[in-house]
């Protein structure tokens, strides 16, 4: 078995063994270059400790020859007799074992409790090295590493629990205790814009005449209150005519019977010409009642643009998170008890912002950001009953991890959405007319494009004086009865001294800004 040896050197005097002697712990000595020698004490050793490194190894010296040596955990040490009294004590893997010495007669020379840990000098120089202005104190405890002290900030002590994870097996194998020397807090100022152009136009015939003899045409132009184009309704100019195609010439004929107060009533019936009495006539073709052909020019077109605008501001404690929302929330039914009553669940809906900075090194900021704007709308909806509808939301997310120095932006942008739909009525065999077929067929268009823009900016910031603030509530005076009957003032305008100096002029305010201070 090969022998490692260690950059410690632990040196444990011993004499002759005495059996009425209580034993003495070994003491730990400087630190020198070569393996850990340990020497037994005059007495019985019955329990001595001896710590290791996993991968590590001690010399033990015995005052009396060794025949026998018992490990109980070999899994976790191991013990090699190269001579009769010097012994090499292995430590293998984090744990702890027993090695007990025999010498030819079979007496206990000596009794070792070994404790094998995980290595951490390396670990503890790293740190020391990389990490001046922390102040980190490395142990190992039952095959963990346990980190305490002092860090100069959040990610320094993050930094350092990554190091430590790379020495165990597993990464919940480090306790991390590490405190943080001062907290710092982040601002983050995020502007969401989200703007929304759609288009939608219409051009083209409405045709739907009969082949038959036409009656009297009625022309018309007005606005039409509704029609549809691409499944919605909309309002628009149509115009065109309409006719009777089923007027049919009318005949009279005299009735047989004087006695008829009715004589030249016209029925439609049968025409009887053996019952002289009445005289009846039938149409031949078409029906009773008003039958309205209609081709109607239809001709629409709308843009439109919609703008929103959200500022939210947040300040956190660096490695805490921190959220905000502005819209509402709506119900939702998510279950119903033995009685009826239906249980409902709040989602939220809106503009929503969260986010957790961590403050690193060199002043910079290593940031998660999370941001959503959402509305209600009937696409998606679910319809449980006549009277319960749920309504969907329509989500336009971004989360993303960056880290960045302190006043500088991130701009996270094309979030588009764009929807197109075209649709062609036409009447078959028409439409391929040449000039002619324009006059059969009739197309609408619709596109509609959405486009969000979230730039966001953080700030490493100290709290200030309360009296360095302003609020739109500050020099705010509401206006007396009088003056705001006869002056029409809502509050008090504040005018500067006649005999004060003037003050300088200010120049103009570029940033935007969430409230105006006059």
């Amino acid at each position: 078995m090969p022998i490692l040896t260690m950059s410690a050197a632990i040196l444990f005097a011993a004499s002759a063994v005495s059996a009425g002697a209580a034993p003495v712990p070994y003491a730990p000595q400087p630190s020198v270059s070569g393996p850990m020698r340990v020497t037994t004490q005059s007495s019985p050793a019955r329990t001595q400790v001896l710590n290791l490194a996993k991968g590590r190894s001690a010399v033990i010296d015995l005052p009396a020859d060794a025949s026998d040596v018992f490990v109980s955990n070999p899994a976790v040490a191991d013990a090699v007799l190269r001579t009769p009294r010097r012994i090499f004590v292995l430590g293998v893997a984090p744990g702890q074992s027993d090695a007990i010495f025999f010498d030819g007669m079979g007496h206990q020379i000596l009794n070792l409790s070994v404790h094998v840990e995980a290595p951490t000098d390396n670990l503890a120089d790293a740190v020391h090295r990389l990490f001046p202005d922390s102040h980190i104190d490395v142990q190992s405890l039952n095959g963990h590493i346990v980190l305490s002290g002092m860090a100069k900030n959040a990610g320094d002590a993050d930094e350092i629990g990554r190091m430590a994870q790379t020495y165990v097996d597993k990464p919940e194998n480090v306790l991390n205790l590490i405190s943080i020397a001062g907290k710092d807090q982040v601002t983050l100022k995020v502007r969401i814009v989200e703007v929304n152009r759609n288009t939608i136009k219409q051009l083209g015939f409405d045709k739907s005449a009969l082949i038959g003899q036409f009656g009297g045409v009625q022309y018309s132009l007005a606005q039409s209150p509704t029609y549809g184009v691409n499944n919605k309704l909309l309002g628009g100019v149509t115009g065109g005519y309409q006719v009777d195609t089923t007027k049919q010439p009318m005949l009279g004929v005299p009735c047989a019977d004087p006695s008829q107060s009715n004589c030249f009533d016209i029925v439609h019936g049968p025409l009887d010409a053996s019952n002289y009495k009445t005289a009846t006539y039938r149409d031949s073709v078409g029906s009773d009642g008003l039958n309205k052909a209609a081709a109607m020019i239809q001709a629409f077109e709308q843009v439109g643009l919609i703008r929103t605008l959200a500022e939210p501001n947040l300040t956190a404690v660096s490695g805490e998170s921190a959220r905000f929302l502005a819209g509402g929330e709506f119900p939702v039914p998510v279950g119903q008890d033995n009685q009826g009553r239906v249980t409902v669940e709040f989602k939220p809906f809106g503009v929503g912002l969260g986010f957790t900075p961590v403050v690193t090194s060199g002043g910079r900021i290593s940031l998660k950001v999370s941001t959503e704007v959402s509305e209600l709308t009937n696409v998606g909806a679910l319809s449980l009953s006549s009277s319960l509808t749920i309504p969907g939301l329509t989500v336009r997310r971004a989360e993303t991890s960056v880290e960045m120095q302190s006043g500088s932006s991130l701009m996270i942008a094309g979030l588009l959405q764009s929807k197109y739909k075209q649709s062609i009525g036409s009447l078959p065999g028409l439409t391929t007319l040449p000039v002619l077929g324009t006059l059969f067929r009739s197309r609408d268009f619709l596109n509609d494009e959405t486009e969000m823009v979230v730039i966001v900016t953080p700030y490493i910031v100290a709290p200030t004086d309360p009296g360095a603030l302003q609020t739109p509530a500050d020099n705010l005076h509401i206006a007396d009865d009088m003056t705001t009957v006869f002056m029409g003032n809502l509050n008090k305008v504040i005018h500067k001294p006649v005999d004060g100096p003037a003050p300088p002029p200010a120049a103009p305010y570029q940033a935007p800004i969430g409230y105006v201070i006059e």
